[in-house]
Parts: C-alpha cells; sequence; structure tokens
C-alpha cells in the first residue's frame, strides 16, 4: 500500500460523517489526478480527472512549502453553489508533497440562514446608508464588482492599503468576506497585489475570521 493509499479509509471517513453537503477530494499530486473523490458535486469528475485549476495553483505557487493547510477559502461549485474550503497537503515520512485533500461544503443554506437571522435581530425596515455605494450587478463582470467592494471598502481606513496595520487588514477582511467577495475568482489575487502581501498572507488572515 502507498503512502496515499494509507489515507483513504480515514478520509472516506470524514466524508460519511460530514454527509452530502460535504465533497471530499484527494489528488495525487505526482500524477496531478483525482484518486478519490466522495459525494461528488461535479458529476463529470471522477478518479483519474484532473486536478482543477486552484488546487493546481497552490502547487505552482508551492504553498505547501510555507502551509500544512489553507482552510477557509470560498469557491464556488460547477452549479455556482457557494462553498467554504479547505486543503490539506499531504506529505510522506520525509516530508515530500505526495496528494492533497480538498474538502468543499456547500454553506447555501447557511448563508440564507444568516439573513433570516439578520431580519429577526435587526428588523426588516429599509434603511439608508451614507456615503455607501450600490451597483447593478448586473451590468458589471465578476472583475468589475470584485474591484468595486474592494476599492469601496478602502475607503473605511485612512490610510494607502499598503500602510494598513494588522488589525486594519483583519478589518478589511471580514468586511470583504461579509459581502462575499472571496467566492469570486482572482479576489484572493487582486486584494494581495492592493496590499503589496503575498496570497499566503490574505489565506491566513482569512483563516483566522
Amino acid at each position: 500500500m502507498s503512502d496515499l493509499e494509507s489515507y483513504i479509509p480515514m478520509i472516506k471517513f470524514f466524508a460519511r460523517f460530514l454527509g452530502t453537503d460535504a465533497e471530499v477530494i484527494v489528488y495525487d499530486t505526482n500524477k496531478e489526478e483525482v484518486v478519490l473523490i466522495e459525494n461528488p458535486f461535479n458529476p463529470e469528475m471522477g478518479v483519474g480527472s484532473e486536478i482543477p485549476d486552484l488546487e493546481k495553483k497552490f502547487l505552482k505557487q508551492e504553498l505547501y512549502k510555507e502551509e500544512e493547510s489553507i482552510v477557509n477559502y470560498r469557491a464556488f461549485s460547477s452549479e455556482r453553489k457557494k462553498l467554504r474550503s479547505a486543503t490539506h497537503f499531504i506529505k510522506n515520512a520525509n516530508r515530500e508533497l505526495i496528494g492533497m485533500l480538498t474538502i468543499n461544503y456547500k454553506v447555501d443554506e447557511l448563508i440564507e440562514l444568516r439573513s433570516v437571522l439578520n431580519r429577526i435581530i435587526s428588523g426588516s425596515e429599509p434603511i439608508q446608508y451614507k456615503g455607501e455605494n450600490f451597483y447593478e450587478s448586473f451590468n458589471l463582470s465578476f472583475e468589475d464588482l470584485m474591484n468595486n467592494t474592494i476599492q469601496e471598502a478602502l475607503t473605511n481606513f485612512h490610510v494607502p492599503p499598503e500602510r494598513l496595520s494588522h488589525d486594519e487588514k483583519m478589518e478589511l477582511i471580514r468586511m470583504l468576506d461579509e459581502k462575499g467577495t472571496f467566492l469570486l475568482k482572482g479576489s484572493i489575487a487582486e486584494l494581495a497585489k492592493i496590499l503589496h502581501t503575498s496570497e499566503t498572507s490574505i489565506y491566513r488572515y482569512i483563516s483566522k475570521l
């Protein structure tokens, strides 16, 4: 039995415990393909399928050399369902990368529940917020919407983005997360560029929310 195969029974247990709202995938990073998938969200993905672009990006950036895991990042399923995701880098006894375990959890219903709770707590009367811009998102691309949201959030701070303190960065990332910014493809890279930091640092901030 290979080092990677020895993880399979435990990972299948995780999948059974988490239930059908959790997709659990194991990738062989040497072959760059799926070796196990439980509760698949995409019927076209199976054993032997190619590693998705996001996990490929983790490999290209060699995040496994700095982190054991990337947790609580946001993604979309093939059906545009909102996901909370985590990827663990599987290494052998020599600390060499041999695989990745990704868990994708559907959060659409939880987000709707949060909205219901907010209405119960805050009431349903419309509130006019001074200084806040609302965009007709159907006229904007994902990229435009993402950039507008980031720039709008930055106006709450009175220093250039690269001079934000650790606490200010945490507050900024919390604000963006509440707006769903990190569900948009490329948002992590764009924010890292604006803050003059690495994408790994942004993932680390998000994991602390």
